[in-house]
């Protein structure tokens, strides 16, 4: 019985070597390699995540063990992402298209060294998959509301925002639009304006001409190939409150004649609403008077009279909390009183 057992586990020992020794040559023959996202090869992992948009796949071999192969790339949808390696010896590399995010397949089929036709498999073909996840980060200003200009300047001032992309991406799609709607797919639905990635900041500066309320998306471009072009999901939605300064464009004398006078006076934003808060004070030093406050009515135009008695240079002051399109403000405007006012 103790024989028996002997020869059994000889037996078995025997078969395992002979078949390590017919075995065909394994994935260590093949060294497969990918970009990651810093742009560098490593060792192409199953299971492995990227958010590089176009890695390079590179097969070469282990400096003591070659052989023949052939390979194909296809992406999410199951197309090809690159040309296929028909049968080769030698190593080399394929970069890899975008066609959206998930699962990407590498598949090599190993061949006899000197199988020149790669007629006759050798083993089951190696099955590489990853996934590539690109994704845009875009950052809003620091303030919930923005400023479009400076006070006293017609000349808009960039709004800008922070911008992250994918390595390997073939650009970026940057989309705004007054009071936007988000659709399904995440992008604005309806008309938009397009913004552009600073390429030398690399961040997103908007010149508004107009105040309200903004929604800014973004998504990634994937190269543009003869099958197409993808892209990544859009970013969450940013929202920018954007306001002009309350500035005075003019002043007009409507009742020059003291003691009683009127004046009307032109915010230089025509969309501007709400109560605007005067007071007067004669010199430079001295105590400010209420005069009260008027309603701000159609064209950011309103109309004020008030009573000065006395001859002299005064400061009149027009304070303003603010609305939905025009920050809060306070503007001091410096006028003579002789006979006639003048502003």
């Amino acid at each position: 019985m103790l024989q028996s057992r002997r020869t059994r586990v000889a037996a078995t020992l025997i078969a395992a070597l002979t078949a390590l020794v017919l075995a065909p040559a394994t994935a260590s023959a093949l060294q497969v390699s990918i970009t990651d996202d810093a742009g560098n090869p490593v060792p192409l992992a199953p299971g492995m995540a990227l958010r590089h948009m176009s890695p390079t796949v590179g097969i070469g071999f282990d400096p003591n063990e070659k052989v023949r192969y052939s390979a194909s790339f296809a992406g999410p949808d199951n197309v090809a992402v690159s040309t296929p390696i028909g049968c080769y010896g030698i190593q080399t590399n394929r970069r890899l298209d975008y066609r959206g995010n998930g699962p990407y397949t590498v598949t090599i089929q190993r061949y006899g060294e000197k199988d020149y036709d790669c007629k006759t498999p050798v083993g089951q073909p190696l099955v590489y998959q990853f996934t590539i996840n690109g994704s845009v980060a875009l950052a809003g200003p620091p303030r919930p509301r923005v400023g479009i200009r400076r006070p006293n300047s017609l000349v808009t001032q960039p709004i800008v925002l922070g911008f992250a992309g994918n390595p390997g991406q073939g650009g970026a799609e940057v989309r705004y639009a007054l009071n936007g709607v988000i659709g399904p797919d995440g992008g604005i639905a309806g008309p938009s304006n397009e913004a552009f990635v600073d390429p030398t900041t690399g961040q997103v500066p908007l010149r508004l001409r107009t105040p309200g309320r903004y929604v800014v998306v973004a998504r990634a471009k994937g190269i543009a190939t003869s099958t197409g072009q993808f892209f990544t999901p859009w970013t969450p939605p940013v929202t920018i409150n954007a306001v002009a300064p309350f500035d005075i464009e003019s002043v007009r004398t409507l009742d020059s004649r003291g003691p009683s006078y009127r004046i009307r006076v032109q915010l230089r934003e025509k969309t501007a609403r709400g109560r605007v808060s005067i007071a007067v004070r004669r010199g430079k030093r001295g105590k400010y008077r209420s005069l009260g406050s008027v309603k701000i009515k159609a064209k950011g135009r309103f109309t004020k009279r008030f009573t000065l008695r006395r001859t002299g240079t005064y400061t009149m002051r027009f304070r303003f909390k603010g609305s939905a399109t025009t920050a809060a403000g306070t503007v001091h405007g410096r006028f003579r009183v002789s006979r006639r006012i003048v502003f």
